[in-house]
């Protein structure tokens, strides 16, 4: 009570106003939060997002199976069922069934170690993996139709190399999410 104009201090109850903080002074009740350790700029590589290596690994396999098995069963359906020839992959050089199973198995691996690649050496990885996959999906499509292509087979060849693409892109930026395991910040001293 050394004022008798604020008998009950800075914390007196029938004042209508507060006083406003100053500018080295957080308001009361905010905690403030630090930028976090991996976002920091120049932040060291033991504070940047890690991947799970043995478990993006196990996810880019089932992605390469599937791939795989979309590839066959692509060549089996439009060859065999539609009797629709699709435009074979020729790096493999073995029969239509067999090459596309190669060829979406290739891409898919591929891919698995570009987006590994990418998660370690550029700041927006699933961005940039992202650009890389619509890319070269659009070149294998376009492909086909190089020369004198008959317009009925290279409109499904492309169109299986589109469902590769984007099987390709789902499954990896999906494994990506479950195995980026970013650090915890740490812990911020209270404000007293």
């Amino acid at each position: 009570m050394s004022d008798p104009r604020q008998p009950y201090g800075p914390d007196d109850p029938t004042q209508r106003y507060q006083r406003a903080p100053g500018p080295d002074e957080q308001p009361p009740g905010v905690v403030p939060t630090p930028e976090p350790a991996w976002e920091a700029a120049g932040a060291p590589p033991s504070q940047r997002a890690q991947l799970d290596v043995g478990r993006y690994w196990a996810g880019a396999a089932a992605t390469v199976l599937v791939c795989a098995l979309l590839g066959f069963a692509a060549s089996v359906i439009f060859d065999e069922v539609f009797d629709i020839g699709l435009y074979a992959p020729d790096a493999l050089g073995t029969g239509d069934d067999v090459s596309w199973a190669g060829a979406g198995a290739l891409f898919a691996l591929i891919a698995a170690v570009v987006l590994q690649l990418l998660v370690v050496v550029a700041p927006r990885a699933r961005m940039f993996f992202g650009w890389l996959v619509a890319l070269t999906t659009v070149i294998l499509a376009v492909l086909p139709f190089t020369g004198d292509p008959d317009p009925l087979a290279g409109t499904m060849t492309a169109l299986v190399w589109l469902v590769l693409g984007i099987a390709v892109y789902s499954m990896l930026s999906g494994v990506l999410g479950r195995t980026l395991v970013r650090p915890t910040a740490p812990p911020v001293p209270p404000v007293r």
